[in-house]
């Protein structure tokens, strides 16, 4: 009974790859969104109505073009490049072979209990890693235009306003990326697998313990 729940809730994690798990959000607005497969394929699904969202929200006319995050705006119609998510692939990976160890007699508690974990952390890592990515493509697209890092030097009398502006843009940039219903359903999957593996274990355990007391 309890392995049949671990692998609904593995099925459940492997269906949340379908859906969004994590946007870049401004001001209520998804402008992009990447789902579990987006993120292994280093991707992401726009927004086509996000200038038209955002400018009806701010009360401001539907051609605005101006955005308070500087990172994606009607003028700028690619989202920021990204890499292969390896976290997102390696949480791919760890939960079908967990739900691959569930078919493997004594094994199987002790086994998706350790890879329903091991997946969970990858999950996490996955957001981790795109919002890291995020944060790297506003800071290079705000320092696009500016002084190279090599001139920040102890000879230039701006190099502490400099750090705390750059600072200050990867405090905005992590501020977009904000965690959707995949993520949650994924880590929420795992979880629930990992408890039924615990309680499986420990009741395997119980069980041997009283067998000598039966006899």
């Amino acid at each position: 009974m309890l392995m049949n729940i671990v692998r609904i809730a593995k099925v459940v994690a492997l269906l949340a790859f379908v859906l969004p798990w994590a946007a870049i959000s401004c001001n209520g607005t998804d402008l992009a969104t990447a789902s579990g497969i987006e993120l292994i394929q280093g991707t992401m699904s726009e927004n086509p109505q996000a200038s038209e969202q955002m400018a009806a929200a701010m009360g401001m006319p539907a051609d605005a073009t101006t955005s308070t995050d500087g990172s994606m705006t009607e003028g700028s119609s690619s989202a920021p490049k990204m890499e292969m998510n390896i976290f997102a692939l390696g949480a791919a990976i760890v939960t079908v072979l967990g739900l691959a160890l569930t078919f493997f007699g004594r094994i199987a508690p002790i086994a998706t209990l350790v890879t329903s974990l091991v997946a969970a952390g990858l999950v996490y890592g996955a957001v981790w890693q795109f919002r890291q990515e995020i944060m790297k493509s506003d800071m290079a697209q705000e320092q696009g235009g500016g002084a190279p890092p090599s001139s920040v030097t102890m000879d230039n009398p701006f190099a502490a306003d400099m750090g705390a502006m750059n600072q200050m843009g990867a405090n905005m940039a992590n501020e977009l990326v904000q965690e959707r219903i995949g993520f949650w359903l994924a880590i929420g999957g795992l979880l629930v697998a990992a408890a039924a593996s615990g309680l499986a274990l420990a009741n395997r355990g119980g069980g041997a313990a009283v067998r000598p007391d039966s006899m």
